[in-house]
């Protein structure tokens, strides 16, 4: 059985103009909290197929195109190498639409299945869900800050959108 962790945030440009942003596959490290840098695996750089390698301080994760919706968002498979990671059926979706007076609805969601069947859904509840729904939540307020100013959100930006979110 899957579980999906969904925050959703308005941001302040118009759509059109945030799918500008969300499509450039080649820098997640300025918005995705934790990461330091982006290496793409594809030559091709959009759509369905394309594939990078993002790393944290002290893991690397692939992050491979599986679902394109040209103008409204994209759907990512999470591993390493053929091993899904961090979960098994990991994935992240972004996901765009029109909001009210020309903003943009972003939506942030990963799916995954836990290890250890209904033990694992056990562990899973309590502890895993909510740590993964608090990160999904830091996306996309650090989506909304990047797209909003072009700049990379520090820890005291997600900190102080977590305050008015």
């Amino acid at each position: 059985m899957g579980r999906e962790a969904t925050y959703r945030v308005s941001i302040n440009i118009p759509r059109q103009e945030a799918w500008e942003i969300m499509q450039d596959l080649t820098v997640p490290h300025k918005y995705v909290p934790g990461l330091i840098r982006t290496e793409m695996h594809t030559e091709q750089l959009q759509g369905v197929g394309t594939s990078r390698r993002v790393f944290k301080k002290m893991m690397a994760l692939d992050e491979t195109v599986t679902e394109w919706n040209e103008g409204e968002g994209f759907t990512l498979r999470l591993h390493d190498g053929q091993k899904d990671k961090p979960m098994p059926k990991s994935f992240f979706r972004y996901k765009i639409e029109d909001g009210p007076a020309n903003t943009t609805i972003f939506t942030a969601t990963m799916g995954y299945t836990f290890w250890l069947g209904p033990v694992g859904q056990l562990i899973d509840g309590p502890i895993v869900y909510p740590i993964v729904k608090g990160e999904i939540r830091d996306v996309a307020l650090a989506v909304k800050h990047y797209y909003e100013t072009g700049t990379t959100p520090t820890p005291a930006d997600i900190k102080r959108l977590r305050a008015i979110a």
